[in-house]
């Protein structure tokens, strides 16, 4: 099971022929959305080394867990605002990067706290936390109004779910003592649920779920 979750923001035309023009891409998840945040962190998940990168741009790994860009990547060049998405935890980041958004995706994170147990992953609270400094910093560069439009009008991204199932109900079948494969399912959607409320109280109330799958 992968939960992919794209939270729009309140101001986006209900004309679906109109296309939405985003400030900038703001992603939470695990591997298929972590741009090179394990880099920074002690886990033994790690994407920057061959052969991760090997069709990337100067064929050089980043972190990602591809051998080339990620879809998030392709949304960010669709949407014009950049290139590629740069992890939130580069020590580097320039001030544009910042404003036209980041991932604070982790490698084998997930929305179970059982999963980075094992994995040593960021998780997914941690990541939200990350979201807290990350308005601090863009508050820092244009000021308390126009970083709360810039965050209200944001493309939000979560992408995760399939390490909680693989760790804690296959591999290390942790979960399945407490609970079936259905029951484990809405416990997952739960803890996303908790996510979803804990952003928008942090961004009070500007953006607000749009679509789940």
């Amino acid at each position: 099971m992968q939960v992919c979750t794209i939270i729009n923001v309140v101001a986006t035309s209900n004309d679906l022929k109109l296309r939405p023009k985003f400030s900038s891409i703001l992603v939470f998840g695990d591997s298929t959305v972590d741009t090179g945040n394990n880099n920074y962190i002690k886990t033994l998940a790690k994407g920057n080394h061959l052969p991760y990168g090997r069709d990337f741009p100067n064929h050089v790994p980043t972190g990602r867990f591809s051998n080339g860009k990620l879809v998030i990547d392709f949304l960010a060049s669709t949407m014009n605002l950049k290139d590629s998405v740069p992890p939130f935890l580069d020590p580097n980041l320039s001030n544009e990067e910042l404003l036209t958004g980041v991932s604070f995706a982790s490698g084998g994170s997930g929305f179970d706290d059982l999963t980075i147990a094992l994995s040593r992953a960021i998780s997914i609270s941690k990541q939200i936390e990350y979201f807290k400094d990350y308005m601090v910093k863009v508050k820092s560069i244009v000021g308390e109004k126009e970083a709360k439009n810039r965050v209200g009008n944001a493309l939000v991204i979560i992408s995760a779910g399939t390490n909680d199932f693989l760790f804690n109900f296959y591999d290390i079948p942790t979960r399945r003592l407490e609970f079936n494969i259905s029951e484990y399912q809405d416990y997952i959607q739960s803890r996303l649920q908790i996510c979803i409320e804990v952003s928008q109280k942090q961004t009070k109330g500007v953006v607000e779920l749009a679509y789940l799958k």
